[in-house]
């Protein structure tokens, strides 16, 4: 990659805003096709924002055919989930995790998705400027070839003028002694989930919901931690941020004139948030965009298209008649049988029971 070195161009000149996992694609893929790219970011380095990152994450996903769509060999960075439990209060549900289901690091940890991405931009037409990030000022006059990958900055949102939800939450991180793993918890004090997952050593927890998150609920969280999976953690930082999930038609690849891609062009499951694989395909079809405008679109609408029936799911359905009542769920699942639950999990991950996911990307859950 270069350092303030200008180069040739057989193409022209593409200017991306973030360096995370969707910007890098995109920077990599035009940089193959003969582009100049200069990369900015608010942050010191690559990876993502430092709020956020170093972070895990478990996501359904299809390694191979994602490596193959944005032409990247993926696959060392995602690791099988070897177990992911749901709690409902103290109710213990296993998860089905016997195909398509990873875990991925982000960050600049050598061992993340990030720097895997970074390392192939070494000896691309590739130049990044750190400490740069877009401002208002920026925006009447972006360049040409303008690609925005801004993840869940809220004041990116502002200044664009998209509709998103703020996420309030308690996040811990670290070094830990647990292989490819994560849980679900859910409670009536949040209206998302609790979440931890690990891998590569690291962990990552977090107790999220769209209003604000008291201590009282993160003290009953880490009570339920210690007592179900004997894990302690004892730093918390609360966060917020920025989710584009308000609207049934927040997924748009297009800002005025410039690109969209990554989290912020809406590319996200709206049922329990899955946001990697949606991520990492658009940041193709960010770079399609500058090249292919039709099939940019045709591919972007078609890995979103289950978005809007599964948001009206979530709002209409999910969150004012189930999510509310967490002691309806356990009494149903108890009645059930917690053994015919983890079955029916199974025929759904098989693809045996229809679902109509809208995790954008490349996984058996979303319909590909």
């Amino acid at each position: 990659m270069t350092k303030g070195v200008r180069m040739s161009s057989a193409n022209g000149e593409v200017t991306i805003f973030g360096a995370g996992m969707s910007g890098l694609i995109a920077a990599i893929n035009l940089a193959r096709e003969g582009y100049y790219v200069t990369v900015h970011d608010r942050e010191p380095g690559y990876g993502g924002s430092q709020l956020y990152n170093p972070s895990t994450h478990v996501t359904p996903l299809n390694p191979r055919r994602t490596s193959e769509y944005i032409g990247i060999d993926i696959a060392p960075a995602f690791h099988p989930v070897l177990a992911c439990p749901a709690y409902f209060h103290d109710t213990k549900v296993m998860l089905p995790v016997e195909s398509d289901i990873y875990a991925v690091e982000r960050g600049d940890r050598p061992t993340s998705l990030d720097t895997l991405l970074y390392n192939e931009c070494k000896g691309l037409p590739i130049k990044f400027e750190w400490n740069s990030k877009l401002t208002k000022d920026d925006l009447s006059g972006l360049p040409p070839n303008t690609i925005i990958a801004c993840g869940l900055i809220p004041s990116a949102y502002d200044m664009l003028d998209i509709p998103y939800l703020r996420w309030y939450g308690w996040i811990s991180r670290g070094e830990i002694g647990i292989g490819s793993y994560a849980w679900l918890w859910f409670d009536e004090c949040i209206s998302e989930y609790g979440y931890l997952s690990a891998v590569n050593n690291y962990y990552f927890d977090l107790l999220f919901s769209i209003r604000k998150v008291e201590k009282s609920c993160l003290d009953k969280y880490t009570s339920f931690m210690v007592r179900h999976e004997g894990i302690e953690h004892n730093d918390w930082e609360y966060v917020s941020g920025a989710v584009p999930l308000a609207r049934p038609d927040n997924p748009r690849l297009f800002w005025n004139d410039a690109v969209l891609c990554g989290t912020i062009s809406g590319s996200m499951d709206p049922m329990l948030w899955f946001g990697i694989s949606g991520a990492l395909v658009t940041g193709k079809v960010a770079a399609l965009a500058i090249s292919d405008r039709p099939r940019a679109e045709a591919d972007f609408n078609r890995f979103n298209r289950r978005f809007r029936e599964n948001y009206f799911v979530k709002n209409k359905i999910w969150y004012p008649f189930v999510r509310p009542n967490v002691n309806a769920m356990q009494r149903g699942i108890k009645t059930m049988g917690i053994a015919n639950m983890e079955h029916m999990g199974k025929m759904l991950a098989e693809g045996k029971i229809p679902f109509r996911s809208a995790i954008p990307g490349f996984s058996k859950m979303s319909c590909s």
